[in-house]
């Protein structure tokens, strides 16, 4: 081998050598960045813990605390609602429940002192809300136009878009070829009067949160709120297709007398006439 060509090999072997070296200096180096960072973020969390990604009770500017557990803010917007209306603690109805606060609009009214109905048509959901929600009245039932037993569309055991709905379940799976229908229950179904005249001395809470995957309009075009409704309902603008449903909603409530409050991703929110005449208009 030339001079040149072993001052090369010793240079490439020299080069390795050094390799494990300059590596642990730079792992070295970013552990003590690291280190520095945490600390400095816990200096920053303890002068101001509202900004600890353990808070729940938020900044003390934020009226409601530092949580939402709707899909889109839904109960902010709600508790900001009946705040400006002086009720604190609205009573509600949450139809197609699922969850007790994965991504539910009466969670946070819970958590806040409220407390209300729970409908559920999926046997497996009533559990988690006998225990996370104790409190609450819990039915294990369907809520339709119409009160019989039906077939109720399972695509898993937990999933949201289990329905009653055939055509809304149909619709998901074509459109998800990953799910598909796992079993058919027969399960109860009640009208909201059914549930009202039952468990609420026939008189509506003052919010009612409607989300059963297709049904939601066929049930607010057959229920009649004449006799003092709920102050505020929230429901679901969007069907198992994704089609989004929120004029004909929009119409079918405005012929009860009911205006649009807010627009959210996948629900709308109403107000009644008493709301309306309460508030002076001013929505």
């Amino acid at each position: 081998m030339t001079g040149t060509g072993q001052d090369a090999a010793k240079l490439a072997s020299d080069t390795a050598a050094l390799e494990p070296q300059r590596h642990e200096a730079l792992l070295q180096e970013l552990r003590e960045r690291a280190i520095n960072i945490e600390g400095k973020i816990d200096q920053l969390i303890r002068s101001d813990p509202s900004i600890s990604p353990n808070n729940t009770t938020g900044h003390p500017d934020q009226a409601f605390g530092g949580r939402t557990y709707a899909q889109a803010g839904e109960d902010l917007i709600v508790l900001n609602l009946f705040h400006r209306l002086g009720i604190e603690r609205p009573h509600y109805l949450d139809v197609g429940a699922h969850h007790p606060f994965n991504v539910s609009n009466t969670a946070l009214l819970y958590f806040r002192g409220s407390r209300g109905i729970n409908v559920e048509a999926n046997p497996n959901l009533i559990g988690n809300f006998l225990k996370a929600r104790p409190e609450d009245i819990t039915i294990n039932a369907g809520v339709g136009p119409e009160a019989g037993v039906l077939d109720f569309y399972m695509i898993d055991n937990e999933s949201g878009r289990n329905s009653f709905d055939r055509q809304t379940v149909e619709d998901f799976v074509r459109n998800n070829p990953a799910f598909k229908v796992t079993e058919v229950r027969q399960i109860e179904v009640m009208t909201l009067t059914d549930i009202i005249s039952r468990y609420a001395d026939a008189r509506y809470p003052e919010f009612l949160s409607l989300d059963v995957e297709g049904w939601d309009r066929r049930i607010l075009e057959t229920t009649s709120f004449a006799d003092r409704g709920p102050l505020v309902i929230c429901v679901e603008s969007l069907s198992g297709n994704e089609a989004d449903d929120s004029d004909a909603l929009e119409a079918t409530m405005t012929r009860q007398g009911y205006r649009l409050y807010h627009r959210t991703i996948g629900n709308l929110i109403f107000t009644s006439p008493e709301v309306t005449q309460r508030l002076g208009g001013r929505l």
